[in-house]
C-alpha cells in the first residue's frame, strides 16, 4: 500500500478535529451591578469592560487617580494642630503631620453621625470649624469657601486663588471633586460598608446592609448603591446602633 503524503495526513487529520468556536461575547445587559470603590456610586457596565468585568473597581480615572489612600497632606506639625489629631487618619512623624485626607474626613463624619438629625451639611460645617480652630483655614479663605458654594461653583473655579498662601491640608480637601462631594461619596462608602483595601471583590457590596452609618433623604433609607448615586439634596446622617 502506498504511504499517505504528510500533506493529505494532516488533511485527514484536521477533518477529525472539530473547529474551534470562537469565545463567546458577554452582554452589557448581563453584567451585576457594581459599586465603585472611591465615590461609593454604582458602575455603569460599559462593552469595553465585559470581558474583565469583575477586576473593574472604579467609575472612571479619576476615582481610580483619587482612590482612597492616596492623598496625603504633609506639612510642618505644631500644637495648634491638636483639634486635627483628634480624628483617624492623623499621624506625625519628625515634627511633621501626615493626614490621610479620606480617612480623616470619614472619622470626622463617623463623629458628626452622632448627633441627633445630623446632616452632610453639618459634617462640611465642623470640618471647616476644625480647619479655623487649627489655623488651616483663614478667614479670607473660608469667606472664599462660602462664596464660592454660593454661586454654585464647584472645585475647578478654586483655582484661581493663590495656591502658595493655602495650607496643604485646605488645598488637599479641596481638590477635586471639592469638599462637598468628597464629604459625600465618603458618606456613601460608609453606608455601604466599602473599606480601603482596594479589594475588587467589595464591588459586590450593593447594599447598605453591612454599612456604619445610615443615610436619609427626607425621612427615607437609602439602601441599596442605586439609591445613593442619584440621591441628590440634604442628607441626614446617623450611626448604626
Amino acid at each position: 500500500m502506498a504511504k499517505k503524503s504528510a500533506r493529505a495526513l494532516a488533511a485527514a487529520e484536521a477533518s477529525r478535529t472539530p473547529p474551534t468556536q470562537p469565545p463567546s461575547k458577554v452582554s452589557v445587559n448581563d453584567l451585576s451591578a457594581r459599586s465603585c470603590l472611591t465615590c461609593g456610586r454604582v458602575i455603569t457596565p460599559r462593552a469595553k469592560w465585559a470581558s474583565d468585568w469583575s477586576s473593574i473597581k472604579y467609575c472612571s480615572d479619576r476615582c481610580q487617580s483619587s482612590r482612597p489612600g492616596k492623598l496625603v497632606a504633609r506639612f510642618n506639625h505644631s500644637e495648634k494642630d491638636a483639634a486635627l489629631a483628634r480624628y483617624d487618619g492623623c499621624t506625625v512623624s519628625d515634627d511633621a503631620m501626615h493626614v490621610d485626607v479620606e480617612l480623616w474626613v470619614e472619622s470626622v463624619l463617623l463623629d458628626v453621625a452622632r448627633r441627633k438629625e445630623a446632616t452632610l451639611d453639618d459634617v462640611q460645617q465642623q470640618i471647616l470649624v476644625l480647619l479655623k480652630e487649627a489655623e488651616v483655614l483663614q478667614e479670607s479663605n473660608h469667606a472664599e469657601e462660602r462664596e464660592a458654594d454660593s454661586d454654585g461653583q464647584d472645585a475647578e473655579g478654586a483655582k484661581g486663588r493663590e495656591d502658595e498662601q493655602r495650607h496643604p491640608l485646605w488645598k488637599a480637601l479641596d481638590s477635586a471633586p471639592g469638599l462637598r462631594e468628597r464629604i459625600r461619596r465618603a458618606a456613601r462608602r460608609l453606608a455601604l460598608g466599602i473599606n480601603h483595601d482596594s479589594n475588587p471583590a467589595q464591588t459586590t457590596i450593593t447594599t447598605t446592609e453591612s454599612g456604619r452609618i445610615e443615610l436619609l433623604q427626607a425621612g427615607k433609607a437609602l439602601r441599596t448603591v442605586e439609591d445613593l448615586s442619584f440621591a441628590k439634596g440634604t442628607l441626614t446622617v446617623r450611626r448604626k446602633s
